[in-house]
């Protein structure tokens, strides 16, 4: 608080950045004790048990310590200084629960905008991008990144200016601002080339800034679980740091949830990433995928019944059905397999979900399966299949190098039901895990989320999977912005140009015209009823449309 007050009185500045705003391991010190016992009127838990209560309520008291000190850090600015903005470190929000991030530091008395420093590809920065939007209590979100390739310990490998332009055009395509972070030199100068390439793409971007804006079409929506970045495999360990290190990468949420933006922004499915903190605003979504959610509460359930019997369709998988779920589609009892690799089988009505696949050739799945007991065959698309033997069993093989399918099942691997006005789908694998590794699943997960759909999407288009579309919808302007990024390097080599784009937009109007800015130059288009089709000029690095209707 001194150093607050010190800063805000002696110097002039238009924001604060408060930097890794989170806990860095679980802390059992005498002051934690002490106010645990006095809060919860009990000793601090030391077992990890994600079934036990104790241990969830440990676990939600510390997230409210922790947005209660990001609340008391911006309330001391704000007394001093209430114009500047407060930004407490965000790239936290997809590790490990241990962080003790949760949406509870993402509300106007803790932060006035979401962002954060991150080094993965395109997949991770689309991401995290769709999640920030939707959970930024004010725009534009921001997006950071190092100067320094990989990240800012490479202290003299520059990122090369495609990989900056990349990273820009990405972030302002989602709608957000974007910022290149150069660590101080301790001899005190500043590498000038680093700033005239700095320069140069922040001239290219900028003439973009006064188009931005809008609502993101996000016909699908990824529902990310603060409270499932777990494993219960940590059950009955201790929470000592060397155990949570162990785990701190194996997060079935996460993984999956990332797996599932990846089979939807590759084959261009409008979507966006929600959280708890976006209940009240779930039917602005044809389909809410739920990526093999560990911990669902009664409140989320109540919320996503609510959305199905109104006309919602719901994508849920593994892990999901723990929750009140399981009452929703009939099942009454539940287990996981021993077998750590194991298949689906699509049954006759469940051929249209997975193309391709057969029994005698089922879809593989690299982990175990939820074992359901169904009050009802109705709605079965598919199958578990189990290999010949336990792959864990290392004195039984069928096979010297994989583990074949062998053992057919009844359980229900597929459950598709009709409720109310809407319906839901359960996979008892998390497939969309699989889509950042395998073109199959990919598509297979893609084509379960468009057999969900009641009405076309926003926007569709033939273009490859290096290619990401992503539009706002600005009804007051009624224009649509239509943004297109080719992000194929993660490393910063040169964009192959993409030719001949067909992308189709569903307009309820007549289209006046479609423009490329910020030139506004003309783009030739074409509309039968609500679909226009729009043929995009040569693809480098970005394009930004806007497509005028009445």
């Amino acid at each position: 608080m001194d150093q607050i007050e010190e800063l805000c009185q002696n110097y002039d500045f238009e924001g604060i950045f408060f930097d890794m705003t989170f806990w860095p391991r679980v802390c059992y010190c005498s002051n934690c004790k002490g106010r645990y016992k006095e809060e919860a009127g009990e000793e601090l838990p030391t077992i990890i048990n994600w079934d036990d209560p104790s241990w969830i309520k440990f676990q939600k008291r510390r997230e409210e310590w922790l947005a209660e000190f990001a609340a008391m850090v911006t309330s001391s600015v704000k007394k001093y200084k209430p114009e500047v903005t407060v930004e407490h470190q965000s790239a936290t929000v997809p590790h490990t629960w241990v962080i003790g991030v949760s949406s509870l530091l993402f509300n106007a008395e803790c932060c006035d905008f979401v962002g954060g420093d991150f080094y993965g590809g395109a997949l991770e920065q689309s991401f995290i991008c769709k999640l920030y939007y939707n959970l930024t209590p004010k725009m534009p979100f921001e997006f950071m990144t190092s100067i320094c390739y990989p990240g800012l310990q490479e202290h003299t490998t520059t990122k090369s200016k495609e990989l900056i332009e990349n990273r820009a055009f990405m972030t302002i395509a989602n709608g957000g601002a974007f910022q290149v972070i150069d660590a101080i030199d301790p001899v005190g100068t500043l590498e000038e080339r680093r700033y005239k390439l700095i320069g140069e793409v922040f001239n290219e971007v900028s003439k973009y800034e006064k188009y931005l804006g809008g609502e993101l079409c996000q016909d699908v929506a990824i529902y990310f679980s603060f409270d499932s970045k777990m494993n219960f495999a940590e059950n009955g360990k201790r929470a000592t740091p060397e155990v949570l290190v162990q785990f701190a990468q194996n997060l079935p949420h996460v993984n999956a949830a990332l797996g599932a933006a990846e089979a939807l922004r590759t084959n261009h499915i409008p979507f966006g990433v929600i959280t708890k903190k976006n209940l009240k605003d779930l039917s602005r979504h044809q389909i809410i995928i739920f990526p093999n959610v560990l911990r669902l509460s009664d409140e989320e359930v109540s919320a996503i019944r609510d959305y199905v019997v109104n006309g919602g369709s719901v994508y849920a998988s593994k892990f999901t059905l723990r929750s009140k779920l399981s009452e929703m589609l009939g099942i009454t009892s539940i287990e996981e397999t021993p077998e750590k690799f194991t298949y689906i089988a699509p049954t006759l009505e469940g051929k249209m979900l997975l193309p391709e696949v057969t029994k005698e050739c089922p879809l593989s799945i690299s982990d175990s399966q939820i074992k359901a007991d169904l009050s009802s065959r109705e709605g079965v698309m598919a199958t578990i299949t189990l290999p010949y033997t336990n792959p864990d069993d290392v004195t039984k093989f069928a096979s010297i190098h994989s583990d074949p399918p062998g053992i057919p099942t009844n359980y229900p691997a597929i459950i598709l039901k009709n409720i109310g006005k809407g319906k839901i789908l359960w996979s008892s694998a998390s497939i969309e895990t699989y889509a950042t590794q395998s073109l199959k699943h990919r598509s297979i997960f893609a084509n379960i989320i468009k057999t969900l759909a009641r009405k076309p999407f926003s926007f569709e288009a033939n273009a490859p999977g290096c290619v990401e579309i992503i539009q706002f919808n600005k009804p007051d302007e009624k224009r649509y912005l239509i943004n297109i990024i080719n992000f194929q390097s993660e490393i910063g080599a040169p964009n192959i140009p993409i030719n001949d784009i067909l992308l189709k937009v569903r307009v309820k109007g007549k289209t006046l015209r479609v423009i490329a800015l910020p030139d506004e130059t003309p783009i030739p288009f074409n509309q039968d009823g609500e679909t226009v089709r729009i043929n995009v000029p040569t693809l480098q690095t970005f394009h930004m449309l806007a497509l005028d209707y009445k």
